[in-house]
């Protein structure tokens, strides 16, 4: 049975390979690329209910909690190593100047978090994948709006996992994003689907703008949506502003 799950899981990896290859994106879900069944459901537990998320000032959306990790990563002769990075900065983004450091969570210490970062790493075409780099993951807690507006990360490729979501809505959306042109939400839409717990979504930022409709509270209560957003870096986000040591 072990290796029938494993064939099958590599047998959905590829068929994620080809996906981003050919349209750009890929869809998939946590038990179909070999994750534990509740490793959605662990996570949110140990770090969303923990106390750990909290909302940083000039953040948006205004009610958005968050904390963050930045992984080092290496490939060699096909095997991958693991360290954490020196700092989680993130500079210049969400229409915010200068550095931004938030709340830090150390996910290596972690065997389960680590194991869903090497998975998460490997979603990445082999053919596209660089041998060294940093990979960011940003924990994401939202009630009401999911995003601001459609928008690029700047990064090489995004993974967003849905650990949790009550009510509605949070409807994640792609739009072609035409480099020459600056279309973004004005181009065609490919892809509107709301993502269930234990569901996930790999794209190739640069061809996309992408975001997610508010979300919906239930009949009597509050929505809430629980994600990790996960970033496979170009070398200039990190390696070029801070050497590894």
């Amino acid at each position: 049975m072990a290796d029938t799950s494993a064939s099958n899981s590599l047998s959905e990896l590829r068929r994620v390979h080809d996906d981003v290859t050919e349209h750009g994106f890929a869809l998939t879900a946590e038990s179909d690329i070999g994750l534990p069944p509740k490793c959605g459901r662990n996570l949110q537990e140990a770090y969303f209910d923990g106390g750990l998320l909290k909302h940083d000032e000039g953040d948006k959306p205004d009610d958005r909690e968050r904390a963050r990790d930045v992984i080092y990563y290496e490939w060699n002769d096909g095997e991958l190593t693991l360290q954490e990075y020196e700092t989680i900065a993130i500079w210049d983004r969400s229409d915010i100047k200068g550095e931004r450091i938030h709340t830090r969570i150390e996910l290596l210490k972690d065997q389960q978090a680590r194991e869903l970062i090497e998975t998460f790493v490997s979603l990445v075409p082999e053919e596209r994948r660089r041998p060294r780099g940093t990979f960011g993951v940003n924990l994401f807690r939202t009630h009401t709006d999911v995003v601001t507006k459609p928008h690029q990360d700047e990064e090489e490729f995004i993974i967003l996992y849905v650990l949790d979501r009550e009510g509605d809505g949070a409807e994640s959306y792609l739009y072609k994003y035409d480099e020459q042109a600056g279309t973004g939400e004005d181009g065609e839409q490919v892809l509107r689907q709301q993502l269930n717990p234990g569901e996930l979504m790999i794209f190739e930022d640069r061809r996309f703008k992408h975001g997610a409709t508010p979300l919906t509270p239930p009949p009597g209560g509050r929505a809430k949506r629980d994600v990790l957003v996960c970033t496979v870096d170009f070398p200039t986000t990190y390696l070029e502003r801070q050497p590894v040591s």
